[in-house]
């Protein structure tokens, strides 16, 4: 069953058209913009997200992600001198799954003003109903100097990136054109200031992110709207903590797409009815995050975070409700209880779930909570 509303598409597509026949091939990113977050954009046809959408993020598959990640937030509150109110900011916040499992985690223990930011017109409908939250389109319309814990779960994936390459002919810009009824790509020479604010994986004064092993891509990401995200956080905190969640490594990866749960590979075809995505590239934005004064722990697997955070020991403890759920004959119960631990261990595989990279940055001198340390 397609989840496309009919029509939206075409209009996306109609939209990609006329900015190429009124300048000629466009940017990758723009083709993004519009195809993403333009009229008839696939983020305008909530949810995305979730199983009954087209793709599901850790806190769908279960909510013990919200459950671990709020004992972080708790601790880094206390670590901060258990601030009144702390401001917990969430960029991306799409259906509200995470910032309900925060909410509802938090309530009580921690004073959180909460703040979600989102740009699809609605999911921020969906996400008025959450009591307790506000919703806004924009970091920019927070005021400067916030103490709190920014948090961003598979953003910056989304942000509109370019995609440039390395060929026998130089550094190339992928554009996008219009030819006989379908999009196609171009490549056109890279501009030189481009190309200079990303890495080059080839060259051998390029910081590699620890945790990973320098490889030569022949394409990769570059987003200037992911290092915008990074100075908006840097101007917001004054003093506290922000938490990127993303698929990527030092460089990144290749654009692909997610339409009803399956990778897309042709990311051209059918504008608006598809995700659209890559590899976040990491070594620029802790490049970016040390001008800042950032202090930076990670990138990180998630594997390697939540076990540090305790998933474990949750695991074990359905195990435990299993097994004394089999004795006392309470099937249904032993059935949820092995549900539960089935679905928190995908949160950890290394081939799913678990390679997401978790980048945790502090405002300076702000140092890291008893704990955390040891995830380094």
């Amino acid at each position: 069953m397609s989840l496309t509303l009919p029509g939206v598409s075409e209009q996306a597509a109609a939209a990609v058209r006329a900015a190429i026949e009124a300048r000629g091939p466009i940017p990758f990113s723009e083709f993004m913009e519009l195809a993403l977050y333009g009229p008839g954009g696939f983020y305008e046809q909530p949810p995305v997200g979730g199983e009954g959408g087209h793709f599901v993020t850790s806190p769908h598959v279960h909510p013990v992600f919200g459950k671990l990640l709020a004992g972080a937030i708790a601790e880094a509150w206390r670590h901060l001198g258990s601030p009144r109110p702390l401001h917990v900011v969430e960029i991306g916040a799409g259906d509200g799954t995470l910032a309900a499992q925060l909410l509802g985690e938090l309530h009580g223990e921690v004073p959180i003003e909460y703040v979600a930011i989102e740009r699809s017109p609605g999911a921020r409908e969906k996400l008025r109903d959450l009591p307790g939250v506000r919703v806004e389109a924009s970091l920019e319309v927070l005021p400067q100097g916030l103490t709190g814990f920014v948090v961003a779960n598979e953003l910056l994936d989304n942000v509109p990136f370019e995609r440039i390459r390395r060929t026998k002919d130089g550094c190339m810009q992928v554009c996008v054109d219009f030819r006989e009824d379908s999009f196609v790509e171009v490549d056109i020479p890279c501009d030189p200031e481009l190309e200079a604010i990303f890495p080059r994986p080839e060259r051998d004064d390029v910081r590699v992110v620890p945790r990973y092993k320098r490889k030569v891509n022949r394409e990769f990401p570059g987003s200037e709207g992911a290092l915008a995200v990074i100075d908006r956080v840097g101007r917001l905190l004054r003093l506290g903590y922000a938490l990127f969640i993303d698929y990527g490594d030092a460089t990144g990866s290749a654009a692909h797409g997610y339409r009803a749960h399956r990778v897309v590979r042709d990311v051209l075809a059918d504008p608006g009815s598809a995700d659209i995505t890559a590899g976040v590239a990491f070594d620029p934005l802790v490049m970016r995050a040390e001008r800042w004064g950032l202090e930076i722990l990670g990138p990180m697997s998630q594997s390697h975070a939540l076990r540090g955070l305790g998933i474990e020991g949750w695991i074990e403890s359905e195990r435990l409700k299993q097994v004394a759920s089999i004795d006392k004959r309470a099937g249904r119960a032993a059935l949820k209880a092995y549900d539960a631990r089935q679905r928190a261990t995908q949160l950890i595989d290394p081939d799913g779930l678990g390679a997401l990279q978790w980048l945790w940055l502090a405002t300076p001198g702000c140092g890291w909570w008893k704990g955390i340390e040891e995830l380094s």
